[in-house]
């Protein structure tokens, strides 16, 4: 065999070798992402089998007494709060205005956007009225926090502003930024113009004591939202369908 022949043939080998090698590192990146994609389909089965307990008061936003203001929240003191309605949990059939039904319709639209098979049963009965709120502010200091619901588990006053961090919790509500900016929160995802159903997901965090605020901040000197169904529960919550009246253990 000459030197030619001999050299053609170790580069052919090498050649077979390179693609051996590419095969079997295709095989093993495609092991790899079909395990990935096992582990997290599991994760996430995991996460919808944990429990759903709300941890904050007043997730349907019943008013006060004397009808001022959000019972069972704090409100900063710069920010002025509106009710602007309430819709029964009685079907159109038995009652619900029509008015109502497309309001509720138009929240539908906007959180179909994001997520196209939100139903949110405009027409059909739920478990618990809605109430929808209106937040404004004029004026903004060095502490911009918006509002926040009260803890379920209170023991203290201190303990009212803040939950505990040692579960999956899931913080969310049905927001619509008219004017201004927040951010943070119940109010993570907000978009101005649009209703959306904003979340965020905190994971326990391991630490002895650990808590975390549940309000949004204000970002901006003046602003508008609109707000309904918010509050924070157990468990990992990654559809606004799953987003009702929650379940709560006093």
């Amino acid at each position: 065999m000459s030197t030619e022949q001999q050299l053609a043939a170790v580069v052919s080998a090498a050649n077979n070798l390179t693609n051996t090698v590419t095969g079997k590192v295709g095989e093993i990146d495609k092991a790899l992402a079909d395990a990935r994609q096992q582990y997290d389909a599991q994760l996430q089965d995991l996460k919808i089998r944990l429990p759903r307990l709300a941890i904050t008061k007043n997730f349907t936003l019943l008013p006060n007494t004397a009808g001022t203001l959000i019972d069972s929240w704090g409100i900063h003191g710069q920010v002025t709060t509106t009710k602007l309605r309430s819709i029964t949990s009685a079907s159109q059939a038995v009652g619900r205005p029509a008015a109502d039904v497309e309001f509720m319709l138009k929240v539908q639209a906007d959180v179909r956007e994001q997520f196209p098979n939100f139903d949110i049963r405009a027409t059909d009965y739920w478990r618990g009225a809605i109430n929808v709120w209106q937040m404004q502010w004029t004026e903004i200091d060095a502490s911009p926090w918006l509002a926040f619901p009260y803890a379920n588990d209170q023991t203290s006053a201190a303990a009212v502003a803040a939950v505990p961090l040692n579960s999956y919790l899931t913080m969310g509500a049905f927001v619509r930024v008219v004017d201004g900016s927040i951010s943070g929160a119940w109010s993570t995802g907000s978009q101005k113009g649009k209703w959306r159903w904003c979340s965020a997901t905190v994971s326990p965090s391991g630490v002895f004591g650990s808590y975390y605020h549940l309000h949004p901040m204000r970002t901006s000197s003046t602003g508008l939202i609109e707000i309904m169904l918010a509050g924070a529960c157990t468990g990992v919550v990654t559809d606004p369908g799953d987003w009702g009246t929650m379940l709560a253990i006093s």
